[in-house]
């Protein structure tokens, strides 16, 4: 069993861009920036934050551990703390207020008082209006937060995220459940500390209204940096009958979409294209990817710090998702790159426009669909041609910066 996203209306429809409003000053929380770039969290938040400095806002930025110098390289920061190394002074001025569920899930995640008045003294000493925690377990540091705007940037909704991945044949996937259980516990523990919450799409929008109770939830589907994902020039070579999937390959969509495209369509790809190949590229590969590693006509390269060269020699990118939520940066990625993209529809929830993919969902259409793509190279041009196009048209992170500073306007707007 898949648990399917929650019905709404039809997904692939742009909503209206609101102003960005007038400049103002935000405080990002992110416990730490990754270089490279390797989860999604890292990239929306980085990209966000640069965005909304383009429309003259002000953002200063907050980690609990030092962050290499090219993760946050680009960024115009009014203010850089470390809570780790040198928190802003007078952080006992700020009381922790919190219930007996707020204070379990602190200790939970190991969140320190002294840490959640650190950057309650952060967000005074910028003056911050909007205060964005990022990440999963970072909802205890709004614990001394009052009279600002507080905002969860959690991008996907994570009991949606959990049953999602459920399988009921599979015993090994039941723990998701308790998971999912968990983290419904956590959202609903910090509810009355939200005043927004910012999703990737209208699907995690209305699980939040129904697992969490959270009234507030904006859309801002995740951008693409058009410029740096490039599309090949002539000179590349294209590896015939080859493919690419990429991502973290230890996070549990990933790793079951890989799982379910070896075993379920790989052996029919191969069987009519003998010389088909797949590459896998992505960081911190576990056992249950590493198996299929050099059989069968597949490689895998963990830890590849760019992988724009690599996946442009390849005939087409494959997204075969059966769980999970959001917006796939790889997908994003991949049509900035003017790559043809093969594809679930699962893969497509949260998009804006009309995705010029290739869709399907059986292991003989994705036979059919890769074998037809490998065999016209017009064809394959043509799809990566359109991607691109689409992607430039209606997934910027400029026009996400406005939607999230649109709704930001009033401490207590009305509900997106």
């Amino acid at each position: 069993m898949t648990v399917a996203a929650p019905t709404l209306a039809p997904p692939l429809t742009a909503p209206p861009t609101p102003a960005a409003g007038r400049p103002r000053r935000w405080l990002f929380y992110k416990e730490r920036f990754a270089w490279p770039r390797s989860s999604g969290h890292d990239v929306h938040t980085f990209h966000l934050m640069q965005a909304l400095t383009r429309l003259g806002h002000t953002v200063s930025v907050a980690t609990a551990d030092a962050a290499p110098d090219a993760a946050l390289a680009g960024l115009p920061m009014a203010n850089r703390y470390v809570l780790g190394e040198s928190p802003p002074p007078a952080a006992g001025d700020f009381p922790l207020v919190e219930t007996k569920a707020q204070a379990k899930f602190r200790n939970y995640w190991g969140v320190r008082e002294g840490r959640v008045r650190q950057f309650a003294a952060a967000a005074a000493d910028c003056d911050a209006e909007s205060v964005v925690v990022s990440g999963l377990n970072v909802l205890p540091l709004l614990g001394a937060i009052e009279g600002r705007e507080r905002v969860w940037y959690a991008a996907d909704e994570w009991v949606w995220h959990h049953l999602s991945m459920v399988k009921l044949r599979r015993r090994s996937t039941w723990a998701e459940v308790k998971h999912a259980a968990i983290k419904g516990l956590y959202e609903r523990a910090y509810r009355a500390k939200l005043d927004r919450v910012w999703v990737v799409s209208r699907a995690d929008a209305q699980a939040f209204r129904w697992f969490a109770g959270v009234r507030h939830a904006d859309v801002l589907p995740n951008g693409v940096d058009a410029d740096h994902f490039a599309p090949a020039d002539s000179s590349v070579s294209v590896v015939p009958n080859s493919c690419v999937f990429w991502g973290r390959l230890d996070f549990g969509p990933n790793v079951q979409a890989i799982e379910w495209f070896v075993t379920k369509v790989w052996p029919g790809v191969r069987a009519k294209v003998p010389t088909a190949r797949l590459n896998l590229y992505g960081f911190q590969p576990t056992p249950a990817v590493t198996r299929f590693a050099g059989r069968d006509g597949i490689t895998l390269t963990g830890d590849l710090p760019d992988i724009r060269d690599a996946v442009r020699e390849c005939g087409a990118v494959v997204l075969p998702f059966v769980s999970g939520g959001g917006v796939k940066n790889k997908l994003l990625e991949a049509a900035a790159m003017a790559m043809p993209i093969v594809a679930t529809r699962r893969t497509a929830h949260g998009l804006n426009g009309t995705p010029p993919l290739r869709f399907a969902e059986r292991p003989a259409a994705w036979v059919e669909a890769l074998a037809e793509l490998w065999a016209s190279e017009s064809a394959r041009r043509s799809l990566g041609s359109a991607a691109r196009a689409w992607v430039r048209e209606h997934h910027t992170w400029d026009a996400a910066a406005r939607v999230a500073a649109g709704a930001s306007k009033s401490l207590r707007g009305a509900s997106a």
